[in-house]
């Protein structure tokens, strides 16, 4: 049994409330958890201009589950990537922004909560202000983070946050979701370690998406090889100089 109490209390508190909606298998267990408050719920959703197929087939189902289409946002990654360069787990120092200036060389690489910073959360935090959305309810996990940022119950910037499934485990959101035969990405029982946002994303080295896109996505593969390739050669050049 849930103890749904703190989502009552937040809910008599607020009156304009947001739903963030990844498509992955947390926010889908929260929304779902949250099913008899959709009605004073606005559930946003972010497709990064890069949007994997089988998370749009999830908002399919949602939308069809909820009855009505999501609100959703439209980023611009493509052109986040030209602006800031491709994101990697690490950067080198001569393709950052300032190391360019000094390196001469014309590749800028960026950092990968960098990337998702300007890809995902801002253009969803902007909407949300716009909208006048006064709490936010999100599928984060503790279990996540070393340090959680922020926790259910938190209010920065005159938000208040709710985290409906924070104390859960990811094997418990996997047996909700499969013991009320809800919408489930493919990606997990495909091996990968959570819901990828970018296709062609060049950061999060540990999620294989790679393999993924080589047997699931070949047409795709070719694409992300020559970025990755990219990036590999920049990074190579800096760690070249450990080794002397």
């Amino acid at each position: 049994m849930v103890d749904l109490s703190a989502v009552y209390d937040a809910f008599r508190r607020h009156y304009n409330v947001g739903f963030q909606f990844s498509g992955g298998r947390d926010s889908t267990a929260a929304l779902y958890l949250l099913r008899d408050f959709w009605d004073r719920m606005t559930v946003y959703h972010l497709d990064t201009g890069d949007q994997f197929p089988e998370t749009r087939e999830v908002v399919r189902q949602v939308e069809s589950d909820m009855g009505r289409p999501l609100h959703k946002i439209y980023g611009h990654v493509h052109d986040i990537r030209m602006a800031h360069g491709l994101p990697s787990d690490l950067v080198p120092v001569d393709n950052t922004f300032p190391g360019l200036k000094v390196s001469g060389l014309a590749l800028p690489i960026q950092g990968r909560y960098e990337c998702c910073y300007r890809s995902l959360m801002k253009p969803m935090q902007d909407r949300m202000l716009e909208d006048g959305i006064t709490l936010i309810v999100r599928g984060q996990r503790d279990d996540e983070y070393a340090s959680p940022p922020m926790r259910s119950g938190d209010v920065e910037g005159g938000q208040e946050v709710l985290y409906p499934i924070q104390h859960w485990t990811g094997q418990q959101v996997s047996d909700y979701l499969n013991a009320h035969d809800l919408p489930i990405a493919a990606f997990y029982a495909r091996g990968m370690r959570r819901s990828p946002e970018c296709m062609g994303c060049t950061a999060w080295w540990d999620e294989g998406r790679g393999e993924y896109l080589k047997q699931y996505h070949p047409q795709w593969f070719p694409v992300y090889e020559n970025a990755m390739s990219v990036v590999r050669e920049a990074v190579d050049r800096q760690y070249a100089f450990l080794k002397e």
